[in-house]
């Protein structure tokens, strides 16, 4: 008996050591520390990745965009070949040393990343270019980002979370090397912040330029209680950075942050609403898996469209002729598959989420709606027809008409 009790202990004892061990080999991170260097005398900014500790690392492959990294340097071993950079750090003081372009055309004489004398707006995409990491079963990195900026500038914001020490904490949590993606701006800023239960929004824009940033503000805030009650889960942080000509002239969603152009109206004669449709996007983080494009972009509009209208912002009557419009536009439509959404093909997409909202009122006697599907496609962030039609013939107990449709064959 005392044989078997000694025997529980060292079991027991046994078992303990190796989830205590699991446990720390899950939770092993090392130091990720990004600073980037922006002086008045160049349109490029110096960017570094320090890693104090690497040796939990075997290599990091960058994917190089040659329209903004050049020239670079680092020690360990460092392989630059065919837009890639092959990186094997040294166990200690890792560093590795590059440019990123600021200037970039999206169209001619339009700017989707900008440098100018007292404010640059640019990605964090583009500051550090995406990543295969080879390291040790399951360590992740602890990543920071900080700046150093000319003197007579007074401010950086982006949508993550700034700390004490005015660093910025990286942290995404589906990645293992975290990365600052988003929009940035820095320079002589104008901010305007409301700190919500939920989230904190900033509209920030540069100074002297004549920008509007409390109309944005207050526009969010009529429509923020709609997304509020769509989403399970809204962010910490949102930033809308704003800027005139010649900035490229539309708005662009990226995590946790959007741009929209200055000049841009809130909603359009046609009653459509850009900002609305690019902060679905940026909220939710949907996207598709190849050829459904059509439904991550009908979903962003259908919701700029219904947001509006559920917050008061449109009448029945102008509802009615909003989808008139869409119809119209559309009518050549034929095929709502493909990798990449057109203007009209996401018009027509529109329509038939349309449908497809009123098809599941309709056979769950209201009891259901189109928010349900939204929610699980939140969830999955990556999302096809597939996963569309299963989600809603679970909801609603079998397979939905509309989906069945031509357009999506």
């Amino acid at each position: 008996m005392s044989l078997t009790f000694r025997s529980g202990i060292f079991k027991s004892s046994f078992f303990l050591a190796l989830l205590i061990t699991s446990n720390t080999a899950i939770s092993e991170t090392y130091a990720l520390q990004y600073h980037a260097t922006i002086s008045d005398d160049t349109e490029h900014a110096q960017m570094s990745i320090t890693i104090p500790q690497a040796q939990l690392i075997k290599s990091i492959n960058f994917n190089l965009d040659p329209d903004f990294h050049s020239d670079i340097e680092g020690n360990g071993q460092l392989e630059v070949n065919d837009g890639r950079a092959i990186w094997h750090p040294p166990e200690e003081n890792a560093k590795l040393e590059y440019k990123v372009a600021l200037n970039h055309e999206r169209d001619p004489g339009e700017f989707d990343s900008i440098r100018q004398k007292d404010f640059t707006i640019f990605r964090g995409d583009d500051l550090v270019p995406p990543a295969k990491v080879r390291t040790k079963a399951g360590v992740e990195s602890q990543a920071t980002l900080t700046f150093t900026l000319p003197e007579h500038w007074n401010s950086v914001n982006s949508g993550w979370l700034k700390q004490e020490d005015g660093s910025f904490a990286i942290d995404a949590p589906d990645r293992r090397f975290d990365r600052p993606t988003g929009w940035f701006i820095a320079g002589k800023l104008g901010t305007r912040r409301e700190r919500l239960s939920d989230t904190h929004i900033a509209v920030s824009a540069p100074q002297n330029l004549g920008v509007k940033r409390m109309d944005l503000v207050s526009f969010i805030l009529m429509n923020w209680p709609q997304f509020r009650q769509l989403l399970d889960e809204l962010p910490p942080k949102i930033l809308i950075v704003t800027a005139p000509d010649p900035m490229w002239r539309g708005g662009l969603s990226g995590p946790n942050s959007l741009f929209f152009h200055a000049d841009r109206p809130m909603v359009s004669e046609n009653g459509t609403s850009t900002l609305l449709h690019e902060l679905f996007h940026t909220l939710t983080g949907i996207t598709d898996k190849g050829n459904d494009d059509w439904l991550v972009e009908g979903l962003a509009e259908y919701y700029a469209i219904e947001i509006l209208y559920r917050s008061g912002g449109l009448s029945d009557d102008r509802l009615e002729r909003i989808y008139q419009w869409l119809a119209d536009w559309s009518e050549d439509i034929t095929q709502l598959r493909g990798s990449a959404s057109s203007g009209e093909t996401t018009a027509r997409a529109v329509l038939l989420i349309k449908a497809l909202a009123e098809e599941i009122d309709q056979k769950t006697d209201g009891e259901k709606s189109l928010d349900d599907i939204t929610r699980i496609l939140v969830q999955e962030k990556r999302v096809d027809l597939t996963m569309l039609k299963e989600s809603v013939e679970n909801l609603i107990g079998t397979p939905a008409d509309v989906l069945d449709s031509k357009l999506l064959k």
